[in-house]
């Protein structure tokens, strides 16, 4: 199996799992703006292009502080994806891991959510946590 995207390629926000990380971090009226403007056209029969199945969606991103993509931007592709905070708790980037939908593994979501965190303490995140603990 062969993922084709090219260093510095685009893909739509809604249709993958960093995308929707970053539409969760953001206004709802934003979000709309985002919906109205790109018509949240598909790409596989998976893709979300309906407003409210997105804003469910981004509610789970927000609760679970990650992200999925079920086969949306490519058919045969699933990717899960959690967020790098930097020190003013800003969401500036995502972590993800793509794989074939059949091969991506559950348990490597711990890993991946772990990971993102080291990466944001790097950058001088505190979580909820932390700030009440200092």
């Amino acid at each position: 199996m062969q993922v084709v995207r090219a260093i510095g390629g685009r893909a739509p926000l809604h249709l993958t799992s960093t995308g929707k990380l970053f539409l969760a971090a953001d206004d709802p009226q934003r979000v709309r703006a985002y919906a109205t403007r790109t018509g949240l056209a598909g790409h596989t029969k998976n893709s979300i292009t309906q407003l409210p199945v997105l804003e469910r969606e981004l509610g789970k991103a927000r609760q679970y502080g990650i992200a999925r993509d079920n086969e949306e931007l490519e058919l045969g592709v699933r990717c899960m994806a959690a967020g790098i905070y930097d020190d003013q708790s800003k969401l500036v980037a995502g972590l993800s891991i793509s794989a074939p939908a059949d091969r991506l593994d559950e348990n490597w979501l711990q890993k991946l959510q772990s990971t993102a965190e080291e990466i944001s303490a790097a950058l001088g995140y505190k979580s909820s946590t932390q700030r009440l603990a200092a």
